[in-house]
């Protein structure tokens, strides 16, 4: 019983002291300001001091001083296994090689879209007909479409389309029946689309592909 005794009571004098540190006893580091720290002279690689201005540690290099910190760059990322991102047959092997390999087809892909299905006049021939397209997207892609039918995710509507600028949009005409329309042009401030009918379709049916391209 004594044994145990004096083990009990040699564990609780460790603790004791072991939570009595004083902060005279801490050991630290040198402390300077951005300025300061620029300002020293013959510093060696590896050297370190505690920066004051913008409370953080620098460590001196080869090419001055630089902040401690466990931030990593994408390059500094390596991936599990590697990955071919963009189908050229390389993988990428870092995150930066991928956000590179991703970048221009995402970006892309992400910017073409096709406008909505409309009724052009093709009964007759005639020269310089218009239409204009970007009204007649904002006619049908636009929150006053009283005809638009929204989804629900349970007591959530989906939001409203976004619809941009005439000016933040390119105009693309993709395809045209050549014996039906002709001297097709686009102006791209307004999205206004003049043409010629030379020939009016026997079945009253025709395409004109458009595209918009976000600038």
């Amino acid at each position: 019983m004594k044994q145990i005794t004096i083990t009990i009571l040699f564990l609780s004098g460790v603790l004791t002291a072991s939570a009595q540190i004083d902060a005279g006893g801490l050991m630290g580091i040198p402390t300077a300001t951005t300025t300061e720290m620029n300002n020293i002279t013959g510093a060696n690689i590896g050297q370190s001091l505690y920066n004051t201005t913008v409370d953080a540690i620098y460590y001196f290099t080869s090419t001055g001083w630089q902040r401690a910190t466990d931030d990593q760059l994408a390059t500094e990322v390596n991936l599990d296994s590697g990955v071919d991102a963009d189908g050229d047959t390389t993988n990428e092997t870092t995150v930066e090689d991928v956000i590179q390999a991703i970048t221009p087809i995402t970006s892309a892909s992400g910017r073409i879209f096709y406008p909505p299905s409309i009724e052009i006049d093709a009964s007759t021939n005639g020269v310089g007909r218009t239409v204009n397209l970007y009204q007649e997207y904002v006619d049908q892609f636009g929150s006053g479409n009283s005809d638009l039918v929204k989804s629900v995710d349970g007591s959530t509507t989906a939001p409203d389309i976004p619809i941009y600028a005439a000016n933040e949009l390119y105009y693309y005409v993709t395809y045209f029946d050549p014996l039906v329309f002709s001297n097709i042009s686009i102006d791209g401030a307004t999205g206004i689309m003049t043409y010629s009918v030379i020939g009016p379709p026997a079945d009253y049916n025709s395409l004109i592909n458009v595209v918009f391209v976000v600038k």
